[in-house]
């Protein structure tokens, strides 16, 4: 396949531009690996805190 797209003979440029491609592809990888861990922490994070609802009749009267 890689003949079919670049021809028998490949440029130097068409293999620079085949390896920009792949590092640019394994660093969106890496990226969205790292999104999907921050965002599992942030879940679990949630879930950790335990706050109660705050309702308006359990709030101290005002002050004089």
């Amino acid at each position: 396949m890689g003949k079919a797209l670049l021809g028998t003979h490949a440029s130097p440029s068409s293999l620079r531009l085949l390896d920009e491609v792949r590092a640019l592809r394994q660093r969106v990888a890496d990226l969205e690996r790292a999104l999907a861990e921050a965002e599992a922490v942030r879940d679990a994070k949630a879930v950790q805190v335990d706050v109660e609802p705050f309702e308006l009749d359990q709030r101290e009267p005002a002050r004089t």
